[in-house]
């Protein structure tokens, strides 16, 4: 009796390499005022070091400086992608977390805001003060396509110097008119609140996409926004009051990522059970 098993060991194999798409996209912002790519900071992560929180740790991370517009980035092997992206804040700072390992690398720098309300102004004006820090990115359609994806996710790190339990509102929001927008478009994903009490020491801690308001503001420190699918996307803040006397209004961003989303082939799970059916035969045989 012939022995098929090789067969199709190696047509699992070719499955399982269909599946395997370029890796996510993940941007560092370091603590220096320059602007563009930065990799020469302390704070900045080297190509092999990975960072993250659990289940979203990648290597490959852009490291990015106070601003920049029309920047390309690479994704977690290094290869370049269609994607760009452009972003501003009044100023970079830090949390204290050092550069002892990657994730407090990640998490040490941030794009911080200037605790002005929003200007949503019609044309809408990206660089202005009062809407920092924010950041867009666009060419995404693209990289969708070549990951076999249909949305993806997006993870926002956010962690200032304060733990007197400063509140920041995030969201992601359509807009055109050119790099960056001049028309705001309608939102893409819900707001969420996060609550800073806490400076980073290690442990990464999800607020829930149910904290979707000032009074339910959730401690921790970065939110996952998922089922996106747009072509682009601006990443806003809003900052508001901890209640504590004299306090600032902060509403940091400390790095993103975007995950891609691909859906496992119905056809590869009817390829291993016709694996353990021709498994089973042989032995039988």
């Amino acid at each position: 009796m012939k022995k098929r098993v090789p067969l199709l060991s190696a047509a699992v194999t070719a499955a399982l390499a269909g599946l395997v798409s370029a890796g996510p996209i993940g941007i560092n912002y370091v603590d220096i005022a320059d602007p563009g790519v930065q990799n020469g900071t302390g704070d900045a992560l080297l190509p092999t070091e990975s960072a993250g929180a659990p289940g979203y740790a990648q290597v490959g991370w852009n490291n990015m400086g106070r601003w920049g517009q029309t920047v390309a980035v690479n994704d977690s092997t290094g290869a370049a992608t269609t994607a760009t992206t452009t972003w501003d804040s009044s100023n970079t700072w830090n949390d204290g977390a050092g550069a002892g390992s990657p994730n407090a690398k990640l998490m040490n720098g941030y794009l911080d805001a200037t605790g002005q309300t929003n200007d949503n102004t019609i044309p809408y004006q990206f660089f202005n003060n009062a809407n920092k820090p924010e950041v867009y990115v666009t060419g995404l359609a693209a990289w969708l396509t070549s990951q076999g994806a249909a949305s993806y996710k997006v993870v926002v790190y956010t962690d200032g110097d304060n733990t007197s339990g400063r509140k920041g509102e995030y969201w992601l929001q359509a807009g055109t008119g050119g790099d960056p927008p001049t028309i705001l478009g309608p939102d893409l994903t819900s707001h969420v609140f996060v609550s800073d009490v806490s400076n980073f020491s290690g442990t990464f801690t999800e607020v829930p996409l149910s904290a979707n308001t000032l009074a339910t503001a959730g401690e921790g420190n970065f939110l996952v926004f998922t089922g996106v699918s747009a072509d682009s996307f601006i990443l806003r803040s809003e900052e508001y009051p901890s209640g504590v006397a004299g306090d600032a209004l902060r509403a940091q961003i400390n790095g993103i990522q975007l995950l891609a989303v691909v859906p496992e082939p119905v056809s590869l799970g009817l390829l291993a059970l016709a694996g353990v059916g021709l498994l089973s035969r042989r032995r039988r045989v």
